[in-house]
């Protein structure tokens, strides 16, 4: 917890002075009242001010009287005590890895030149004299130009030229040509993954992680876009949020691994289509609404300079190419992971995150659509759900003794993430607890062949039956349940996701017997039991023993390309070889979503 004395203005939004102050108090909604997660609680002050209001989300009345509040709905009228539970930093559980074999070949070159130094017979230009040594090449940075002289004179005419292809982007003074490094990133709509690698020898020296910070203004990307439309200044803040997240992770591979951030000369990201243009920061409003039309779907040329990152001045700022607003570079990039368009059989890839996006093919081409689907399997949409952090609910076993689970770090548990998730909803529905229409049985049904120690967990919640899956003495707090609604909102996920996966079948006319492999991309799709997925129908079950987890796809694509230049060209061939399919527009989605919907 966290409580400190400052002065705010009259009436001000509680969550909207946590935000400008820089704390991070989970929001995923945006701030707009519906998810209940922006829990505060006033310990003195004005406690009673206002009543419950209608469809109040995360609070019971208990907590309420106890001065339990949410941030989103909280005007400050008089001074008060707060108190912020620190949910932000709780260690998340956050994956990076991804096998996979290159030949090196960055785009990014250093070469060591001993040269001739002027004389009145020779006198060639300071630029000229550089690029007649190389044998190739052009300098276009001015700035760089104008450093020309004392790089050269500083070590008698021995430097090092750093090369973006043919172009020189830096010389240096001796020969440096060891240390040349870059960075690969996965800017995911939770969570950043970075990996330093060294271009000499394409070694992994390092691995960041750490939550997105722009998780404060909306757990998905529509509640972030709303953020830049409705806030003058909105996209700016969340383009520099990210920038700082990013600053820190080179300024902690610069200290930890005792390198220079200055010889980082490469930086690759991958993301979906809103996070990149969130990065560059291009607006994003056109991508919510109809014809759902992003600014670009290739970056322009950028250098660190431009973004303001603290690396090399001259850095080559890249991305993976994006297909449409709704499927991105990270999805270009778990194409590539995964070689389905290399293959002649037929593949299945799913990305199941915040995002949920899917794509089908085989080296003919891909179909791929995006659907809604993972703000809820990743917790936020679920009353007691919380992200993979420590705490966290991960694993579900129901049997006749009662509920046994496990969390994330074996902590104290806080909430129930995507994967238990999952694992509870199977378990209730091959208990009989679920019917198949998602209806929640009540404790009186249930008790009618129900072993006794699952009966008694059967409660209510706003007037329907619920779960309990851990008492409050067990976890860190508060009780952890299961509500009706939550089975609804998985039933909304499962539903998508069934139903984008049976309209590319279609789109494709192939059937399950085609498909070869099933590719599960990101950390929910690591982490899930396959076959309780395929219970719930999040999975079609037709495809058991075909799956194939392939961890962080997304990153392990950037990779690729940060250590072989040639894959920025098959990621450009996957993009003029996918086509996307608006899962909005078409009449007959409705259909198949509703038919998907029951268990």
């Amino acid at each position: 917890m966290n409580t400190q004395k400052t002065e705010v203005r009259h009436g001000e939004n509680l969550l909207d002075y946590l935000r400008e102050k820089g704390n991070r108090l989970a929001s995923p909604c945006g701030g707009k009242g519906v998810c209940g997660k922006c829990r505060v609680r006033i310990l003195e002050g004005e406690k009673t001010l206002g009543r419950p209001y209608p469809g109040m989300r995360g609070i019971t009345l208990d907590e309420w009287e106890k001065g339990w509040r949410l941030a989103c709905k909280t005007m400050m009228e008089e001074e008060m005590t707060v108190e912020i539970p620190d949910m932000w930093n709780t260690e998340a559980n956050i994956l990076t890895s991804g096998d996979y074999e290159v030949t090196l070949q960055p785009c990014i070159q250093k070469i060591y030149l001993d040269l001739p130094k002027p004389s009145i017979e020779d006198q060639t230009s300071d630029a000229d004299r550089l690029l007649r040594a190389l044998g190739r090449g052009e300098i276009s940075d001015l700035s760089l130009v104008q450093l020309l002289p004392e790089i050269m004179e500083k070590n008698g005419y021995k430097v090092t030229a750093v090369l973006n292809g043919n172009t020189v982007i830096g010389v240096e003074s001796g020969d440096t040509t060891k240390c040349c490094y870059g960075v690969a990133v996965d800017i995911g709509t939770t969570t950043i993954v970075g990996t330093l690698i060294d271009l000499c020898t394409g070694d992994e020296i390092a691995i960041y992680s750490t939550l997105n910070p722009q998780k404060m203004y909306g757990d998905d990307v529509i509640s972030r876009i709303s953020h830049t439309i409705e806030n003058k200044d909105g996209l700016k803040k969340l383009q520099q949020t990210v920038l700082e997240s990013l600053n820190t992770m080179f300024d902690f591979f610069e200290q930890k691994y005792n390198i220079s951030a200055e010889n980082i000369y490469h930086v690759n990201f991958v993301g979906n289509t809103v996070m990149i243009h969130l990065l560059a920061g291009l607006p994003v409003e056109n991508i919510a609404s109809v014809p759902f039309q992003p600014v670009v779907t290739s970056l322009p040329n950028i250098q660190s300079r431009d973004l303001g990152l603290n690396i090399n001045p001259n850095a080559v700022i890249t991305s993976l190419p994006m297909i449409a607003s709704y499927i991105g570079a990270d999805t270009v990039a778990c194409i590539l992971a995964t070689d389905m368009l290399e293959e002649s059989g037929y593949s299945l890839l799913v990305d199941i995150g915040t995002n949920g996006e899917i794509a089908l093919g085989n080296k003919e081409g891909l179909l791929a659509c995006a659907t809604a689907a993972g703000p809820a399997l990743e917790g936020a949409h679920i009353q007691c759900g919380i992200g993979g952090v420590r705490g966290a609910v991960n694993k579900i076993e129901l049997n006749e003794n009662g509920v046994s689970y496990t969390t994330i770090g074996d902590q104290p548990a806080i909430g129930i993430c995507g994967s238990g998730i999952v694992d509870v909803v199977a378990h209730m529905i091959n208990k009989g607890l679920i019917d198949s229409y998602g209806r929640l049985l009540s404790a009186d049904e249930a008790s009618e062949f129900l072993a006794p120690e699952l009966a008694l967990r059967i409660g209510e919640y706003n007037g329907k039956p619920s779960f309990l899956i851990a008492a409050k003495e067990e976890g860190a707090g508060n009780e952890i349940f299961i509500t009706q609604k939550d089975v609804r909102e998985i039933q909304l996920a499962k539903a998508a996701i069934a139903a984008g996966i049976q309209i590319l079948m279609q789109e494709m006319q192939v059937e399950f017997d085609d498909i070869q492999k099933v590719y599960l991309a990101g950390g929910f799709g690591n982490y899930i039991n396959h076959d309780h997925a395929m219970i719930i129908g999040l999975l079609p079950a037709e495809l058991k023993g075909k799956v194939v987890p392939v961890g962080n796809a997304a990153l392990t694509g950037a990779k690729m390309v940060m250590k072989s230049v040639g894959f920025m060209d098959a990621a450009e061939q996957i993009k003029k070889s996918t086509r996307y399919i608006e899962l909005s527009t078409r009449l007959d989605f409705q259909n198949i979503f509703v038919d998907n919907m029951e268990f």
